[in-house]
């Protein structure tokens, strides 16, 4: 690896691109109001396994916001932002001395739960802010419905990169 910073950056915009797409294009209704379960977590727990501080931070900031701004829910940007980053602290701490080159294990898995608790309580309090407690409190289903999402569908696609190797052939030496 002759430019890691080059490498690292272009991961990032990787990311970033996927978690935008993953949330704006492949989403599905829960039937609750606007809330739709989305694939761009799943991607944001991954870059958090894979890309070093900060750069998962910045993919998954930007990439769902982005995702807000163009799908038509800009007022919910910042709040997402400020979400994708508390969601990608708890992966962090599990991975960080993870210098195996497996991506999951049980205290990754367990990170998932943490996640969604942290990502259903921001929206709970980004919707009090915006909206009223009682619209708030009528979208803990459809975050929790999400969160669970999320959290499966990443176990999923980080053992089937495992069994490809997927961090060691593409992060080695990062």
């Amino acid at each position: 690896m002759r430019n890691k910073s080059l490498f690292k950056i272009t991961n990032t915009a990787i990311f970033t691109a996927i978690i935008l797409l993953c949330t704006m294009l492949i989403k599905f209704s829960t039937g609750l109001g606007e809330g739709y379960i989305h694939f761009g977590d799943c991607f944001i727990y991954l870059s958090a396994c894979v890309l070093p501080f900060p750069y998962c931070l910045v993919a998954s900031a930007i990439g769902g916001a982005l995702a807000d701004i163009l799908g038509g829910y800009a007022v919910w940007a910042i709040p997402t932002a400020i979400i994708k980053i508390l969601i990608v602290l708890p992966f962090m701490v599990a991975c960080r001395k993870n210098k195996t080159p497996k991506i999951l294990n049980i205290k990754v898995a367990l990170m998932t739960i943490i996640s969604g608790l942290i990502s259903i309580l921001g929206y709970f309090v980004a919707e009090c802010v915006l909206y009223s407690v009682e619209s708030a409190t009528l979208s803990i289903i459809g975050n929790t419905i999400q969160s669970v999402a999320s959290g499966i569908l990443f176990i999923i696609v980080a053992g089937a990169l495992d069994k490809m190797n997927f961090k060691s052939r593409v992060f080695k030496g990062v």
